[in-house]
């Protein structure tokens, strides 16, 4: 169980799917249910303790009427709820909570929808009315959890020509549109997940969020620059990078996991990324051989608030001590990667978070201490300011830009 283990309830997913313990079928059933039990859970729990008082229930019990429940507010369709339950005491076998079989029945008289606001924890909510506003904050919420994100993604022309890659595609019945936002990154449209999977397997196209893309287009690299990218694995950005310069040019790629290094490795050969120098080291600390970049790319590891509409489980994950965790690392990565960067050379610290602490407070304590750094305006412009008076800074969400919520400054060193 996650609840034993620690880890996250998707990672249980693909590790018993791993396991071959269930068919890819169920594993989309499961993923189904687990996104709306993450969007519905407090407001399940809210229901039950209504009608069951002064009731105590043991955590599997508690938990999977929880699950029920939400999928009912959800409008999830479960059919005829003795054979639901037939069929999930058969499954569960010897792990099947006869304390909650009397309690089932009731679930049939569920039909009211309690307000959305409820699906979030308190201190989210509060934070999100304190950097947007109420009525912003609300709208945010409801829309994340109403929509499906879209699905974007890069042509690999490192390995085809783009105009033979979309012949590919629509002769598979993928359709990609170019977003007009920003060149060079598609829309999917596909009612089939096995052609777009082949499409990948191929390696012709790479499926990424808007904002990966978009953090280096603000880089802007260049034919032959020497590029640093920070906290790189699994290397989606590394290979963003590559395909903006061709193959033309060098990217030192930093990660502190032996294990994400191999992986990326991996994966930059596959993708046929031929000027990627992977380095397994501690950004954190001075690296073990000296870079003057052109261009240094920090995307640091962070609470993951921007990812809430694609994994809804992250908002009872999160808490507040985990994005002060995330921003005293952050600074620290900022601080030792900025020294890479040559006089006239350029840093873009990003992150898929959307607090304060994590993005505007650390780059207005970068600043007052490094002065030879200065915050610049990027060339694409794509979102809304920043917050603090950040103005040059920029801030994406989900709700106003179909993406990942997104973070991205631009730093030029000065001297």
């Amino acid at each position: 169980m996650c609840r034993d283990t620690g880890i996250s309830p998707s990672s249980a997913l693909y590790f018993a799917f791993k396991r071959k313990r269930y068919t890819t079928r169920e594993l989309r059933m499961a993923r189904k249910i687990l996104h709306i039990y993450s969007i519905y859970r407090r407001s399940a729990s809210i229901y039950l303790d209504k009608i069951l008082p002064d009731t105590t229930l043991d955590w599997m019990s508690k938990t999977l009427l929880e699950l029920l429940a939400s999928c009912i507010l959800g409008r999830m369709n479960l059919g005829d709820i003795s054979t639901l339950v037939s069929r999930l005491r058969q499954s569960m076998g010897k792990n099947w909570p006869e304390q909650s079989e009397r309690f089932l029945g009731l679930l049939r008289y569920m039909y009211s929808r309690p307000r959305r606001e409820v699906n979030y924890p308190d201190w989210f909510v509060k934070y999100l009315e304190k950097i947007i506003g109420k009525v912003e904050a609300e709208h945010y919420m409801d829309f994340q959890d109403n929509v499906k994100p879209p699905i974007y993604c890069s042509l690999n022309t490192l390995r085809m020509d783009k105009e033979n890659i979309l012949k590919i595609a629509e002769e598979k019945n993928v359709i990609l549109k170019e977003d007009s936002r920003l060149p060079g990154i598609y829309i999917v449209e596909t009612s089939s997940t096995k052609d777009l999977k082949t499409l990948m397997n191929q390696g012709l196209i790479v499926v990424h969020d808007f904002s990966s893309y978009y953090a280096v287009k603000v880089l802007e690299p260049r034919l032959e620059d020497i590029i640093l990218d920070v906290c790189s694995a699994p290397g989606t950005k590394t290979w963003l990078t590559t395909l903006e310069m061709r193959n033309n040019g060098i990217i030192f790629s930093i990660d502190s996991s032996w294990k994400r290094i191999r992986s990326q490795r991996k994966r930059m050969t596959f993708l046929n990324a031929k000027i990627v120098k992977l380095i397994q080291a501690d950004a954190t600390k001075s690296l073990p051989i000296r870079i003057e970049a052109d261009k240094v790319l920090v995307d640091p590891p962070c609470s993951s608030t921007g990812l809430i509409w694609r994994e809804p489980y992250y908002r009872w994950m999160i808490r507040p001590r985990h994005i002060r965790m995330f921003a005293n690392l952050q600074s620290n990565i900022l601080w030792s990667s900025s020294r890479n960067v040559k006089k006239g050379g350029y840093l873009v610290y990003s992150t898929c978070s959307i607090t304060v602490e994590e993005n505007e407070y650390v780059i207005e304590d970068f600043l007052k201490t490094h002065p030879d750094f200065e915050l610049v305006e990027p060339s694409i412009d794509v979102g809304s300011t920043g917050l603090r008076g950040l103005v040059e800074a920029r801030r994406l969400y989900p709700h106003s830009n179909m993406c990942n919520g997104f973070f991205i400054a631009l730093l030029k060193r000065r001297y």
